[in-house]
C-alpha cells in the first residue's frame, strides 16, 4: 500500500507536541489500512474544506486550535 497523496502537505500533523501520537495517526490512516476512510481526505477529494484541526478519524480537536 502507498502512502496518502496528501500526507506530506496535511498540516493537521505540525500541530502535534507528542511525536509518538503523531506517528499513530500516520500510522493508522495516512500509511495503513484506513487510509480510504481518512475524513480528511475523504473531503478532500469532494473538494471541501477540511477543517485544520480535523483528526483522520473525523473528530475535532479544539485544542489543537492554537
Amino acid at each position: 500500500m502507498r502512502d496518502c497523496e496528501f500526507l506530506e502537505k496535511c498540516p493537521i500533523f505540525s500541530k502535534f507536541k507528542i511525536e509518538d501520537l503523531k506517528n499513530y495517526w500516520v500510522f493508522m490512516y495516512c500509511k495503513g489500512a484506513k487510509q480510504e476512510e481518512c475524513s480528511r481526505k475523504i473531503l478532500r477529494k469532494q473538494g471541501k474544506d477540511v477543517p485544520q484541526t480535523m483528526l483522520p478519524n473525523g473528530q475535532l480537536l479544539e485544542a489543537l486550535e492554537k
